[in-house]
């Protein structure tokens, strides 16, 4: 199959037109009707001047049009930037300012900025006409297909240039190791513009054949009204989606039944988390990626052990490198670096690219994780997130990992809170159901668990942590809730 973005949905079309690609609340779309919207909407961009190497800012809530136009968009050899619905007029200058849009293609009241504005309804996707001929260029893999913004926890949002090429070989790295069965189904509910979507589950359900379930918004109740309406079989969350769904009151029901795995991005799923998932009958994969990855490059068994994200997925390199450059030990924690042919090999400026892998294509994660003697990878933080406290470097994730299974626990963080004796404080923030939990009570449970000094000196229960866009979560702002 060509590496071309969107080359596998025409294949379908043409050759198993009548299956279900997609379905969004009460409409139905088949590979057929799915590719013959994308190939009205490639007529509907040409006409209004859309051509090769332009950028088309998406931005809106998850509807069925904004996939079509994500493949439309590439499909003509234009670049996409998606932008998630909640971003803000700052991080929107920043994309008009680096990118320069030809057209944007969005809900009615997000601002347009410069440039041609195309509502939702005059990319005329429907009607089952054959739409005439555009004489469009065709991208070839190393053109730029999507231009990802990254999520700007700190510091100015970068745009990742991410390849035909790239999107190609994250989708044969998920299909390589995610368990998909002949006849899966999977319910995306994260926002579009999550690098998930674009290269990861959704498109290789749809290599496959399968079907995609499409959410407006995620919510636990219309989570598990999809699943059991539609026989999901497989879904992609985040930690703390996950976290909230364990946690329902329909977790235990039949309306799950059909449920067979859960794919776990943006960091491992807690181990309280997964044992509940496990315990359910359904199978949680950890995976490790980021935006300049494309998506996942490890993929955890299902029944590997709950810090563990898994081997490398095929023509993908790993490392560990510790803090002179030399490799890291096995056991011994590391920064990640990763590189293959998914790895996007620059950022998008206004002024030009810049690069974001070394000469010898490694892209230096700024995340610190350990490999075992099998290779397979355990991410425990990132660099800058380790607190010195007294001289002694902890790893937040593992004591946030040691405080999930806390009685009324819905989530936990920790962090550094500035101290002028120890230097930092590890700082809990726990997010509760029940009860009103004592720093003492939290390190009765840690007893045997952790080391003392790695024990919470401070603890603050919040009515919610700190999430950016795509649920990730914000740990330069926690200290923030120590004033509330």
């Amino acid at each position: 199959m060509t590496s071309i973005f969107g080359a596998h949905l025409a294949v379908s079309a043409a050759e198993a037109g009548h299956r279900t690609a997609l379905v969004f609340e009460d409409r139905t779309w088949t590979y057929a009707e799915f590719d013959l919207a994308v190939r009205r909407t490639v007529a509907r961009l040409d006409e209004v001047g859309v051509r090769k190497g332009d950028r088309v800012v998406m931005q809106g809530a998850a509807r069925p049009e904004a996939l079509i136009a994500l493949f439309a968009v590439t499909r003509m050899g234009a670049v996409l930037v998606p932008l998630h619905p909640q971003a803000t007029e700052g991080e929107l200058a920043v994309v008009y300012e680096e990118t320069g849009p030809t057209a944007l293609v969005a809900d009615e009241t997000f601002p347009a900025g410069s440039g041609l504005r195309l509502a939702w309804e005059e990319l005329h996707p429907e009607g089952d006409d054959e739409p005439e001929a555009v004489a469009h260029a065709t991208p070839v893999g190393s053109d730029i297909a999507i231009i990802a913004f990254t999520s700007g926890t700190s510091g100015r949002p970068k745009g990742v240039a991410l390849t035909h090429d790239n999107l190609y070989w994250s989708m044969v790295g998920g299909l390589a190791r995610l368990p998909f069965g002949a006849d899966d189904t999977a319910l995306v509910s994260t926002p579009l513009a999550h690098v998930a979507v674009l290269g990861g589950l959704p498109q290789c359900t749809w290599a496959r054949r399968g079907t995609v379930i499409l959410a407006p918004r995620f919510e636990p109740d219309l989570f598990v009204d999809l699943v059991r309406d539609h026989k999901v079989t497989c879904v992609f969350a985040v930690p703390a989606m996950s976290a909230l769904l364990a946690r329902h009151p329909r977790f235990g029901s039949q309306d799950l039944d059909t449920l067979r795995w859960i794919l776990s991005g943006g960091s491992p799923a807690q181990t309280a988390t997964r044992e509940q998932f496990r315990a359910r009958g359904v199978g949680v994969v950890n995976s490790y990626g980021l935006t300049e990855t494309a998506a996942g490059v490890t993929y955890s068994a299902p029944d590997e052990r709950a810090d563990s994200t898994g081997s490398p997925v095929p023509r993908v390199g790993l490392r560990g490198v510790d803090a002179a450059g030399s490799p890291a030990q096995p056991g011994t924690p590391g920064e990640i670096w990763v590189r293959g042919p998914s790895v996007a090999t620059d950022y998008w400026t206004a002024a030009r690219p810049t690069a974001a892998t070394d000469r010898e294509g490694w892209f230096h994660t700024g995340d610190r994780g350990l490999f075992d003697a099998e290779g397979r990878l355990s991410v425990v933080g990132r660099l800058k997130d380790t607190i010195i406290t007294g001289g002694e470097n902890i790893d937040p994730a593992e004591v946030e990992n040691a405080l999930a299974d806390f009685p009324g626990v819905v989530e936990v963080a920790v962090s550094g809170a500035p101290d002028p004796v120890w230097g930092e404080l590890v700082t809990a923030f726990l997010v509760t159901d029940s009860g009103n939990p004592t720093l003492d009570d939290i390190r009765a449970h840690l007893d045997g668990r952790l080391a003392r000094h790695k024990w919470p000196r401070r603890l603050c229960v919040v009515p919610a942590l700190p999430r950016g866009a795509t649920g990730k979560l914000q740990r330069a702002r926690l200290t923030t809730l120590l004033d509330n």
